[in-house]
């Protein structure tokens, strides 16, 4: 599937060519999921270096702040990536337990692999990666569906 638009890639001729390709790749799930994921990533990063800079800094806050870019990282994949547009109570509690068992997985799995000699940025890295496979079909067959 991906050779075909690496070969549009190629051949693209104009900025008509260009927009249409990037039009047709968003359609694909999988693709939005990643995109969202992103712009999820950078907002949350950007809220983060304003929040921890002029707020003074205890447990409660950081509470807070995970559960604001949860809110925000739920509603833009809710809309984005799944494009659903309706609110249930079930989903959002099926939100609540997907993200609420990714952060513990993440928390295990990043002092597991600490444990096992790998440093703090691979185990981070690591945990990216199976994160956002897992957050994926979490949230396609759980969460969304």
């Amino acid at each position: 599937m991906f050779t075909n638009y690496l070969k549009r890639i190629k051949n693209i001729r104009s900025v008509d060519d260009f927009f249409k390709l990037i039009l047709e790749l968003l359609s694909i799930e999988k693709i939005r999921f990643l995109v969202v994921g992103f712009y999820n990533t950078v907002i949350s990063y950007l809220f983060g270096l304003f929040y921890f800079k002029y707020l003074e800094i205890n447990f409660f806050k950081i509470i807070l702040f995970n559960i604001a870019i949860t809110i925000h990282s739920f509603i833009s994949h809710k809309f984005l990536s799944f494009k659903k547009s309706y609110f249930s109570l079930k989903e959002i509690r099926r939100g609540v337990i997907v993200y609420g068992s990714m952060y513990i997985f993440s928390a295990t799995l990043i002092m597991t692999l600490i444990s096992f000699g790998f440093s703090q940025l691979v185990a981070y890295h690591i945990n990216i990666i199976l994160s956002i496979i897992i957050f994926y079909f979490l949230h396609s067959f759980y969460t969304f569906k």
